[in-house]
């Protein structure tokens, strides 16, 4: 493969046609990512960008000897997209490895039944806490007005030569991380979980706020992650599962303004229940006390306030599980749709 350059985002148009364009989508360029509206290689289409760029080293895509490589954000996903083009053999031989570090970061989830996820964990959180320390923490550019695409652009030049001393060190070579030992930690915080197949919610009972890591990390098969905590402290989330591509099959995203109003109406701590709007990556649905911003809401549940409720516990699961049931009957699981077959099902639910 040809040496490569990444480039910003916003320099795909002087390159037309010479552009890898991984965890992203740009029509100047060729997309290696699970967004949508992305076009994914024959026989490359998988849950992860990272995988699908693996898939595509394997295949040998001609495509792949352009020039140029580019990303409009940094994340876990797409940096390992990025860093497997540049890194072709090192990726293939750690090729499961990358896959559960993408799910990890991208997901949330954990796959425990491989061998490895320790230290798919652990490089994440090393990963986090680097970009955090050197940069700046997802969504939390320090001046609002740089803009994204272009601000990650040193931490892509940095984390390309950083993250290659490091894939290859052994578990306890890898450095620990307040992150790591945090996220670990949390795993025995979980008092109990369950998952409802029929609407693919998830259920965790904790004994207090945890990190998402923890809380997401045994819900593969759902899209919806409510979590329980004392003190009749709840949220409920759809998950970046439904915002992007993948193989899973899952319903489209209905809006949970409803379903705010129905907790609203019995809802007496002079708290408001609110969710974004279905679009979000990911919508949060919570007791409204002090609006969060997009780096508030990206952190993990431990690292912010979520307020008690006069509603008890059984009656909120139950109310949002009536919810989803209820509204999923009109409505199949299948393949991630377009935004605007999406918001015309809503339509036709919520007229």
């Amino acid at each position: 493969m040809a040496n490569k350059t990444f480039i910003p985002f916003y320099d795909i148009k002087k390159y037309p046609d010479e552009v890898l364009v991984v965890d992203a989508h740009h029509p100047q360029g060729f997309d290696l990512s699970h967004w949508r509206g992305a076009p994914v290689p024959d026989n490359c289409k998988a849950d992860t960008s990272t995988e699908i760029v693996l898939k595509a080293i394997r295949k040998n895509l001609p495509e792949l000897n352009k020039n140029y490589v580019s990303n409009n954000h940094y994340d876990i996903d797409g940096f390992l997209g990025v860093w497997a083009i540049f890194n072709p053999k090192e990726a293939l031989e750690h090729y499961d490895l990358l896959v559960e570090m993408a799910q990890i970061g991208d997901f949330r989830e954990i796959n425990f039944n491989f061998s490895d996820w320790k230290k798919a964990l652990k490089l994440v959180c090393w990963l986090n806490e680097e970009e955090a320390k050197l940069f700046y923490p997802p969504f939390g550019a320090p001046d609002i007005a740089e803009k994204e695409m272009e601000a990650c652009v040193p931490k892509y030049l940095h984390f390309l030569e950083a993250f290659s001393q490091l894939i290859d060190l052994s578990m306890e070579e890898i450095p620990e991380t307040e992150e790591y030992n945090l996220v670990l930690s949390h795993f025995d915080k979980i008092s109990e979980q369950k998952t409802f197949d029929n609407i693919r919610l998830h259920i965790v009972y904790a004994e207090q706020p945890i990190h998402y890591y923890a809380l997401y990390s045994e819900s593969p098969t759902a899209d919806i992650v409510m979590s329980i905590y004392p003190e009749n402290r709840y949220e409920l989330e759809f998950k970046y599962t439904t915002w992007i591509n993948t193989t899973r099959r899952h319903f489209p995203r209905i809006s949970m303004e409803k379903l705010c109003n129905q907790l609203n109406e019995i809802e007496e701590s002079g708290k408001k229940w609110e969710a974004e709007n279905f679009t979000d990556t990911a919508p949060i649905l919570r007791l409204k006390g002090e609006k969060l911003n997009k780096k508030e809401r990206y952190q993990s549940p431990c690292f912010r306030p979520i307020y008690s409720s006069t509603i008890a516990p059984e009656v909120f699961q139950e109310i949002c599980i009536d919810y989803f049931k209820t509204h999923y009957k009109a409505l199949s699981k299948g393949e991630t749709l377009e935004w605007k077959e999406v918001r015309k099902l809503n339509e036709k639910l919520f007229v």
